[in-house]
């Protein structure tokens, strides 16, 4: 089901019922065969609807992952954006998460979400996404759809990939097999079927017979092009998969020993290996979660000279991180061992407004200091 909050669509499927995404971490596994994964982690909180792929020829181990990103404090200009996370050794490590920037993006137009990703024969990667007029009726949200040489910055195409005049259609995903484009898109109602379109040039699509819903298998996920066969995972009561050789025959639904999540992503690195990204369920009550964080530690003073003292009630470990108002992290420390009062020397940064991302068990909340003249 798709949660509209004021003009703002968030994706999740009804069996999770994610009301506020914010809450919820993507989650990254990895496996040897494409349906049993292990090793289950975040790999970024207050995200959701992730994809990811690999860039470059067939022996590059680079991977680029989009979400949607929801970092605190709520409202601020990159709250509710798509962002991107790169590696450069086959998802052993990631970097920090980069607002993505789109070039002509219309007048009226809301911000793009739900995005999908694709590398395309010239080597540039095209994204796919939920874009349309920030107030508009049903079938007004459509798919659109831009192109990077960098994966960060996104030229836009005015013209919608795919157009469904009546009904919206919601996180697209897109894969391809042989030299034809596979798309697929929710209408944001429960228990309707997907849309499904092909296209020969990745750029208009024309619409196909739909898959009826059978109450178990929501494909609300990605493809994965895996040798001779396209694969899709999706959700529903666990993650699944599907696959293809053909376009049109479909083996059957095989479960992953993957449970709650929604929106999953898989890519295959050079080794072989199999990544999962997913978004994982809210924190349940009772465990650690971001009030619980923000109510347990104290900063002051807001305003400073040379230093901040951070204390946690509860002296739990806290990482801490200064971010600048441009994005950039100008100050790290992690700790293993955090005493009730702990002093952040910042003598070295300009008077002027930033960030600080307080981090514990994977979970973060961010607080917004200001160095003084």
């Amino acid at each position: 089901m798709k949660k509209f909050i004021l003009s703002i669509t968030v994706c999740f499927v009804s069996v999770i019922s994610f009301s506020q995404p914010w809450l919820a971490p993507l989650k990254i596994c990895s496996g040897s065969n494409g349906t049993s994964f292990s090793g289950a982690t975040v790999f970024q909180d207050s995200s959701g609807v992730a994809t990811v792929i690999r860039v470059g020829t067939s022996n590059s181990d680079t991977l680029i992952a989009a979400f949607q990103w929801f970092p605190m404090p709520m409202g601020n200009p990159g709250w509710d954006k798509v962002a991107v996370k790169y590696s450069y050794n086959g998802g052993a490590s990631w970097t920090t998460p980069t607002t993505c920037t789109f070039v002509g993006l219309p007048a009226g137009f809301q911000r793009p979400f739900d995005p999908t990703l694709l590398q395309l024969p010239n080597g540039k990667i095209r994204m796919y996404f939920s874009c349309g007029p920030t107030i508009g009726s049903t079938g007004s949200i459509n798919t659109y759809a831009a192109n990077s040489t960098d994966g960060k910055t996104y030229t836009f195409e005015p013209v919608a990939s795919f157009d469904d005049a009546a009904k919206n259609a919601i996180d697209p995903a897109v894969g391809l097999l042989g030299s034809t484009y596979y798309y697929n898109s929710s209408t944001g109602v429960n228990g309707d079927p997907s849309h499904r379109a092909i296209s020969t040039d990745a750029i208009s699509f024309t619409t196909q017979a739909t898959f009826p819903y059978d109450g178990i298998h929501v494909w609300l996920g990605n493809y994965l092009a895996d040798g001779s066969a396209l694969k899709f995972y999706g959700c529903g009561n666990s993650i699944w998969m599907n696959s293809t050789t053909n376009g049109s025959t479909w083996s059957g639904y095989v479960n992953t020993n993957v449970g709650m999540g929604a929106d999953p992503a898989v890519v295959k690195t050079k080794s072989g290996t199999y990544i999962m990204i997913y978004t994982g369920p809210p924190n349940p009550t009772g465990m650690e979660t971001r009030e619980s964080i923000s109510s347990d530690i104290l900063v002051y003073p807001v305003t400073f000279n040379d230093f901040i003292l951070v204390r946690s009630k509860s002296a739990k470990p806290v990482d801490v991180q200064i971010i600048d108002q441009l994005g950039k992290k100008v100050f790290e420390e992690k700790s293993e061992n955090q005493s009730q009062i702990r002093q952040i020397h910042l003598q070295h940064l300009s008077a002027g407004i930033y960030y600080m991302k307080l981090s514990r068990n994977g979970i973060s909340v961010t607080r917004k200091i200001v160095k003084a003249e």
